[in-house]
């Protein structure tokens, strides 16, 4: 039987990463190549070079194809920013026979689905977005509120309740033609956070509620479960980079520099950190290191990650009052989330007052290559390959080896045939 391949590529701020994996028996998957590259021409999620952009996807698509000796296939691409919005509709239809009421099948329900996607569509302005997901919530039959599943049950008239994920038309358009432009074929578009959740949030916390803090680089996508389904998505215009360029200005160092300090000494913390403690630090354009506290550099980074999560807690409140029906707490992924002692920020009485933990990806069900890629930076693009598997059209896809690496094999055997011919004469 042929593999079935699968593409994920997370288009982040910072970098984009291209991950090319192989659908196992019993939905396990096997990373078969990876690509990483510097993203160009993307800030806060939107797209500000459409050259710069397709190059960039392009380049890390071509590093994981070397390494997979594969061609891309189904892929599943993660986007963000304030551009998406997250509307509540409701689809309402008649299921009746005559005066006879009838079973509910999954006919029926994708029936009410297309007429909470048409309640939509007929708002004013929606011509300018575009549907991503749309989320079932709950179902109404008949007088009967509250049915978490109504499939084999009978009634007379069906209402479901969803949460419908809408991006701007024009910023869809600009990733597509990305992708068109390296010759990459039609992405399947996800929300980041949707596939974020498939990689780090268990059905248990999914349940009894939670909220998900994904602190990017350019943006923070906060995402609220309850019940088993998403209740809201947002998008906060700050993330990790604000961090890391505090730090270059406060203390006079190149960005890449203040970036490795934020990762491998960052403390949100000041109170935790020795006040005595020195580190050397780079200096700008060449001149001399120069020896700075530590505390210093606490201060600056809990300065600015107050700040980040205050405008989370804040955008959350105006959307969901009841944080404290969210039994499970925050999930707090991302590369920031590395950041030593910042869930302590997260469950401090001044922050969100939750229990937090800081979410990898689950990587139980993936094998090869691993190592580099179990880390809150990569969850997003680790739950991209979750949430294709579910996607039938992964099913009945076959995989198909490189074209250049057949190419060379072609050409190989040709030389062969000549040095052949040469040593029979």
């Amino acid at each position: 039987m042929s593999e079935k391949i699968i593409t994920a590529i997370d288009l982040g701020s910072s970098k984009i990463c291209v991950i090319i994996a192989s659908l196992q028996e019993k939905d396990r998957l096997e990373i078969k190549g990876v690509g990483e590259v510097e993203s160009k021409g993307i800030e806060n999620g939107l797209v500000k070079d459409l050259q710069a952009t397709a190059e960039s996807i392009k380049k890390a698509v071509q590093i994981a194809e070397e390494q997979a000796g594969l061609e891309i296939e189904n892929i599943f691409v993660a986007i963000s920013g304030q551009h998406i919005k997250s509307k509540k509709a409701s689809g309402r239809i008649s299921i009746a026979i005559g005066n006879q009421s009838c079973e509910i099948n999954n006919t029926h329900i994708d029936q009410a689905i297309n007429d909470a996607k048409n309640s939509i569509k007929r708002e004013s302005g929606s011509d300018k977005f575009e549907i991503l997901h749309c989320i079932p919530q709950m179902y109404d039959i008949d007088s009967q509120t509250g049915i978490l599943n109504p499939i084999g049950m009978s009634g007379y008239s069906l209402t479901i309740h969803t949460n419908i994920i809408l991006a701007e038309s024009t910023h869809l358009r600009n990733i597509r033609k990305a992708f068109e432009m390296g010759e990459l074929g039609t992405p399947y578009v996800v929300l980041g956070s949707i596939a974020t959740t498939e990689a780090v949030v268990s059905e248990d916390e999914r349940r009894l509620g939670c909220v998900i803090i994904d602190i990017g680089e350019g943006t923070s996508e906060l995402t609220i479960y309850q019940n088993s389904y998403l209740k809201t998505y947002m998008c906060v215009p700050r993330g990790g980079a604000l961090v890391t360029h505090d730090i270059a200005i406060g203390l006079r160092t190149p960005p890449n520099s203040a970036e490795n300090i934020k990762i491998e000494l960052g403390n949100a913390v000041p109170i935790t950190v020795d006040p005595n403690k020195t580190i050397e630090v780079e200096s700008i354009g060449g001149r001399a290191s120069q020896k700075i506290p530590l505390s210093l550099i606490t201060d600056v980074i809990n300065n600015r990650i107050k700040e980040i999560l205050d405008a989370c807690y804040k955008d959350i409140l105006s959307e969901f009052t009841r944080l404290d029906s969210l039994t499970a707490g925050v999930v707090l992924t991302g590369g920031s989330s590395l950041i030593t002692n910042i869930h302590l920020l997260v469950e401090d009485k001044n922050g969100f007052n939750l229990p937090c933990r800081i979410a990898y990806p689950d990587m139980r069900k993936i094998s090869g290559a691993v190592s580099r890629i179990d880390s809150p930076n990569y969850t997003c693009v680790i739950g991209l390959l979750y949430y294709a598997i579910k996607n039938e059209s992964v099913k009945n896809s076959k995989s198909k080896q490189k074209k250049k690496q057949q190419s060379n094999t072609d050409i190989s055997n040709f030389f062969k045939k000549i040095i052949k011919k040469i040593s029979e004469l």
